[in-house]
C-alpha cells in the first residue's frame, strides 16, 4: 500500500493521500474490508505530521468511505452508489477538517464536570491579566481616531524602538506580527523551500509541527533533557541532514519546562556558526523566570546574526492583543516584511499603540513582578503537591519560570490512559505523546500550574495522584511490574 506525496505541489499533502486512497477504494484496488495503515505508521511511512494522515482519513470517513472500527484502526467500506456512479453530492463546506480533535473532546467533556480541575490550559488565570492600566490606556489611545486605522507593515515605530531597547538592539532589527504562530509561519515560507529540512525539538510544542508540515519540509527530532536541548550529537545530525534551521525553546521549554545549559547555548551558537546553520529561538516565557536574574537568550549571544528570535506579549501580557515581534538581521525582517502583507498585512495597531503605553509608563515591569512573583507560588504549591501525593515511580521537572511542569509515570502506564481515568474525577492535563512520539511522550504529561487557582492546585493534584494509584493497582493485580522510584528530577 504505497503512496506518493509531491512536497513541491501546491496541493496540501493531506489532499494528496486523500485522493490517491479515494482513487483506490473506488477503483476496487483496495476493496471493502482492507484495513488501511495506522495514522502513526502511514505518517512515519510518509515522513509527515500525524495529522496530515488523520485530516485525510477525516475527509474519506465524511464521504463514507473508510470508517474508524474499535480494535480494527481504519477500514475501507462499499463506496455510496453518489461515489460510484459519479452522480453530483451538495457541497460539504463543513468538513471533517473543522471536527474537534479527539484530545480536545475529551479534555472539553472532563473540564464540563462540575468542581473540575484544569493543568491542560496553555494561559495564565484570568485574574493575572493587567485589566485595569490596560483599560485605562486603551480608553486614552481611543481618544485619538488614528489608532483605529492602518500602521506601519513593518510595526508602529515607538513600539518597536521600545522593543528594540529592551533587547539591546535597532527598531530596523524588529518586526511587530499578530501572533508567534504567524512569525513561524511567515518564516517557514520566507526562508524554507518545500524539500528542506528543519530540526525541531522532541518533544516540542505542536502547533510548530504543524506549521512545518504545511509548508512541505522534512522535521528531523533532536532530543532534550533535563537541560535542553541536547547539543552533544547534533553536528552528526547537521552533516547528515543539511538542514536549512533548528527550531528551539531554550527558555521554560513547552512541554519539558527545562532551560537550555549556558554552556549548551554557547556550543549551539558556536555549531551554528561553523555550519551556518539558522536558529529560530521561539522565547514566549522568557520574562517569566523565578531566578534573581533572567537568562541570557541565544540572540543576545549570537555575533553573527544566525539567531532569529520570536517573542510575544500572549504569555506575560495578554493573548488578545495578538502582539509578537520578531528580532533578525535587518534583511531578514525586511522580507518577512514583505511577505506579510499577503498573509495578515498588520498587526493591529490600537493593540499596538496601547501596549507601547504599557511599556513606556513602567506598568510592563511592574507587571511582569507580580506575575512572576504570583506564578512561582503556585509552581511551589504544585512541587509540594506532587511530593505529598504522588506515588513512588512518578518522576518531575523542577521548572525555573515558564508555565509547564513535566511529569512521567511509570512503566506501563501511559498519560493518555490517565487521562481517561483521572477524567472521571474531573482532572484534566495535556498528555505528553500530543507533543511527539516515543516512550518519554507516551508516559509524559505537562501540567500548567499558572491556569489554576492557587486553591485549586493541592486538591487536584492528589485526585490526580489517586488516578495514578488506581491504575498501578491494577497493574499489580494483573501481574505488571511497578516502577522504580527516582524521584523528582531537578
Amino acid at each position: 500500500m504505497k503512496f506518493e506525496l509531491d512536497r513541491n505541489s501546491p496541493t496540501p499533502l493531506y489532499q494528496q493521500l486523500r485522493n490517491q486512497v479515494r482513487e483506490r477504494i473506488l477503483s476496487g484496488a483496495l476493496p471493502p474490508g482492507t484495513r488501511l495503515p495506522p495514522e502513526r505508521t502511514l505518517a512515519r511511512r510518509l515522513g509527515v505530521n500525524r495529522t496530515t494522515v488523520v485530516s485525510a482519513y477525516r475527509e474519506l470517513a465524511a464521504e463514507g468511505l473508510v470508517e474508524g472500527r474499535v480494535g480494527h484502526g481504519t477500514v475501507v467500506l462499499r463506496p455510496p452508489e453518489a461515489a460510484q456512479s459519479g452522480v453530483v453530492r451538495p457541497m460539504r463546506w463543513a468538513g471533517p477538517t473543522e471536527a474537534e480533535e479527539p484530545l480536545v473532546a475529551d479534555l472539553n467533556a472532563i473540564l464540563r464536570r462540575p468542581g473540575a480541575v484544569s493543568f491542560a490550559h496553555g494561559e495564565m488565570s484570568p485574574e493575572l491579566y493587567p485589566v485595569a492600566p490596560l483599560a485605562t490606556l486603551a480608553h486614552r489611545v481611543l481618544q485619538d481616531g488614528s489608532a483605529l486605522g492602518y500602521g506601519p507593515i513593518a510595526g508602529y515605530g515607538p513600539l518597536r524602538e521600545a522593543i528594540a531597547a529592551a533587547m539591546g538592539v535597532t527598531a530596523d532589527e524588529v518586526l511587530i506580527l499578530a501572533g508567534s504562530q504567524i512569525a513561524l509561519y511567515l518564516i517557514s515560507r520566507v526562508l524554507l523551500q518545500p524539500g528542506d529540512t528543519v530540526l525541531v525539538e522532541s518533544p516540542s510544542y505542536i502547533n510548530s509541527l504543524g506549521i512545518f508540515d504545511s509548508a512541505g519540509v522534512r522535521v528531523v527530532p533532536v532530543p532534550v533533557d533535563r537541560h535542553g536541548l541536547v547539543v552533544e550529537g547534533l553536528e552528526e545530525l547537521v552533516l547528515r541532514y543539511q538542514p536549512k534551521l533548528l527550531f528551539t525553546l531554550p527558555n521554560f521549554h513547552n512541554p519539558l519546562g527545562v532551560t537550555l545549559a549556558p554552556e549548551r547555548r554557547r556550543q549551539l551558537i558556536q555549531l551554528a556558526a561553523r555550519h551556518q546553520l539558522g536558529i529560530v529561538e521561539d522565547d514566549p516565557y522568557g520574562q517569566l523566570y523565578f531566578t534573581p536574574e533572567p537568562v541570557p537568550t541565544l540572540k543576545s549571544m549570537d555575533p553573527g546574526g544566525y539567531v532569529i528570535y520570536i517573542s510575544s506579549f500572549s504569555k506575560t501580557v495578554s493573548p488578545a492583543l495578538r502582539l509578537a515581534w520578531i528580532v533578525a538581521a535587518p534583511p531578514v525582517v525586511e522580507r518577512i516584511a514583505r511577505a506579510r502583507g499577503n498573509l495578515d498585512f498588520r498587526a493591529a495597531l490600537l493593540n499596538q499603540r496601547v501596549m507601547e503605553a504599557f511599556l513606556r509608563e513602567g506598568h510592563l515591569d511592574r507587571h511582569l513582578a507580580a506575575v512572576r512573583s504570583t506564578l512561582k507560588v503556585r509552581r511551589d504549591a504544585l512541587m509540594e503537591a506532587l511530593e505529598a501525593h504522588m506515588p513512588p515511580g512518578v518522576t518531575w521537572y523542577v521548572p525555573e519560570g515558564g508555565y509547564h511542569v513535566w511529569c512521567s509515570l511509570p512503566r506501563p502506564l501511559t498519560a493518555r490512559r490517565l487521562l481517561t481515568e483521572a477524567g472521571r474525577d474531573g482532572v484534566a492535563f495535556m498528555p505528553g505523546d500530543f507533543y511527539g512520539a516515543g516512550q518519554l511522550a507516551r508516559r509524559g504529561l505537562r501540567l500548567n500550574f499558572s491556569y489554576p487557582r492557587l486553591e485549586e492546585i493541592g486538591p487536584g493534584i492528589q485526585r490526580l495522584a489517586r488516578a495514578v494509584e488506581r491504575l498501578l493497582k491494577e497493574e499489580a493485580s494483573a501481574g505488571g511490574e511497578p516502577g522504580a522510584f527516582s524521584g523528582p528530577v531537578v
